[in-house]
């Protein structure tokens, strides 16, 4: 049975659900929207249920907010270059959706938890979402039914875990646990679980080596090899990294640090051509970054320490990998003296043991098979029919000629432009590009699609800065939504996005084929999607400060105030 038809319905209560459903509400306060949540709790990555001890924040405090709610510091013993335990910014979030009142009705009073989307189509101009409301996976539930004029898909890209198969696991007698289960398990405390093997390269993976290390388990710690469907081991940063600033991520939440990268987002001007469209100028942006590699290398000491086989195998400037913040000191001493690190591929498990290589070559013990290995895209609840449509991804062998052929035209001309403007983009390192089979995301400014515009995509563009790169979205989303953003020409906003395909791929290589991955220009991301709404506010504080100061939530807020103000809200 149906309810009652909604004006807005947001899929997913995480930080880009929460913040967008906010300020729709804020700006139409008589709006009849609600949020859809599978949880029982609200957060997505930074859930209750999800977070763990060694899970920490990756985004300096007075960075990690939004801009109508100021964060509280957390306890010194629970911060560290500004950066804090995740579970602050659990509580933050759980806050906020408390604080936030819009006709005396909470944002936690919108939200339908246990409620997961099986389908969604668009039935006489509305969006009909099939959905199974329960309490845990165990439980059938019941079917419901909710109608919507508009739909802002919120559920992001941690929301849907990747659990490859491995041959034998049906017998295997130990645990097996996504990340995203981890942090309410009990591996940690329980003593029958003595041997723990890890699968993956990336943060999440090394936080769960970490804490399985500190607790005393014996460790396995698998990676596949570069190119076996895999870009090797992820880099880790140090948070403590030395910058003209408090920390690094305030450096990189200015414009004069995201200057440095070759970014069509960025508006030309001469210190952008010099930097990028001159020799000089690329080997200083080369110089600049390999000093940051050489923080990373001086910390690990892979060779010292014989962990080369954590190595990561292309320089942080291309972000070819997966990759975080360093947020232990003691993470490469523990994992050199506690951790066997192998790198191949499992091929069977066998009560409690694993093995791995194509022969079974190596036998370990196991009691429990903890994945770090990423997540889905989440994008099953549209048919292959209607993703097409919406242009996001989808089985290219699904596509019809004539459409492979005329965007792989206009990319090749947005191409030829970016290696015109941008000289170091031309010259990639050798590097592991790992095979995609859908297509890339087709979506203006990454949330629109070009045939209707009553659907929009918050949260699948990835920046490095989750709570400003969710808001501004959340911004930009109202005023189109309103019908404020002046649109140019389908064949103008083709070609946007056909640059914006051609500049991802060589900018980000492999982590770039979706056309969605944007991890160091989110300041530049921002200013675009602020620019299209009109408002300025952000930008009053002078050249110097605009420039060298860091892009701070507030400075979100005076735009939000802005636009609100112009448009009668």
């Amino acid at each position: 049975m149906a309810t009652a038809p909604f004006d807005i319905v947001v899929v997913g209560a995480g930080l880009s659900g929460i913040v967008a459903a906010a300020r729709a509400l804020q700006a139409h306060p008589d709006c009849n929207l609600a949020m859809l949540e599978q949880d029982y709790c609200l957060g997505g990555v930074w859930s209750q249920r999800r977070i763990y001890p060694s899970f920490w924040s990756q985004t300096a405090h007075g960075l990690a907010e939004f801009a109508d709610m100021v964060m509280a510091r957390p306890p010194e013993e629970d911060c560290k270059n500004d950066l804090f335990r995740a579970k602050y910014t659990t509580k933050y979030l759980e806050d906020y959706v408390d604080k936030i009142r819009i006709t005396d009705r909470s944002l936690r009073d919108r939200i339908q938890f246990n409620t997961r989307v099986q389908s969604i189509t668009k039935v006489d101009g509305r969006w009909h979402l099939s959905c199974i409301v329960s309490k845990d996976k165990s439980d059938k539930g019941n079917t419901k039914l909710i109608v919507s004029a508009k739909l802002m898909i919120a559920d992001g890209q941690s929301a849907v875990p990747r659990m490859p198969y491995i041959h034998g696991q049906e017998d295997f007698k130990g645990t097996m646990l996504h990340s995203i289960d981890f942090g309410q398990s009990n591996v940690i405390i329980n003593d029958k679980v003595k041997h723990v093997t890890v699968l993956g390269g990336g943060k999440s993976a090394a936080d769960m080596v970490y804490e399985s290390a500190k607790a005393g388990k014996t460790v396995s710690w698998i990676i596949r090899k570069t190119g076996d469907d895999s870009t090797g081991p992820g880099f880790l940063v140090p948070a403590d990294v030395p910058t003209p600033y408090r920390n690094p991520g305030s450096g990189a939440q200015t414009r004069v640090m995201s200057s440095l990268q070759p970014c069509f987002m960025i508006k030309d001007s001469w210190w952008a051509r010099f930097l990028h469209g001159t020799k000089i100028g690329t080997k200083i942006v080369t110089w600049i970054f390999k000093q940051a590699d050489a923080q990373v290398q001086k910390r690990a000491l892979f060779k010292e320490r014989k962990i080369e086989r954590l190595q990561y195998e292309t320089s942080l400037f291309w972000q070819n990998g997966t990759g975080g913040v360093l947020h232990h000191d003691d993470f490469y001493d523990l994992v050199s003296e506690k951790v066997n690190i192998y790198r191949g591929r499992v091929s069977k498990l066998q009560e409690n043991k694993l093995f791995l290589g194509e022969n079974a070559e190596t036998c370990l013990p196991c009691d429990c098979v903890l994945f770090g290995t990423g997540w889905e895209r989440g994008l099953d609840v549209f048919d292959n029919d209607l993703r097409m449509q919406l242009g996001i991804p989808y089985p290219k062998s699904l596509e019809p000629h004539e459409t492979t052929s005329k965007w792989k035209s206009l990319v090749q001309d947005a191409d030829k432009s970016m290696l015109d403007k941008y000289i170091i983009l031309g010259s990639p390192p050798p590097h592991s590009q790992l095979p995609e089979s859908r297509t890339p995301y087709r979506l203006y400014r990454g949330m629109a699609p070009l045939k209707d515009d009553s659907i929009l995509f918050m949260n699948h563009v990835t920046v490095s800065n989750k709570l400003f790169g969710a808001e501004v979205q959340a911004m930009w989303a109202v005023a189109y939504f309103d019908g404020k953003i002046s649109l140019p020409s389908v064949e103008d906003r083709e070609r946007d996005i056909s640059t914006w395909i051609a500049w991802i791929s060589r900018r980000y290589l492999s982590n770039g084929q979706l056309g969605n991955y944007v991890a160091f220009d989110g300041v530049s991301y921002a200013d675009v999607l602020l620019e299209d709404m009109g408002v300025t506010a952000h930008q009053q504080k002078g050249f110097f400060a605009n420039f060298f100061a860091p892009f701070l939530p507030a400075d979100l807020g005076l735009a939000w105030q802005e636009y609100l103000s112009q448009h009668g809200a």
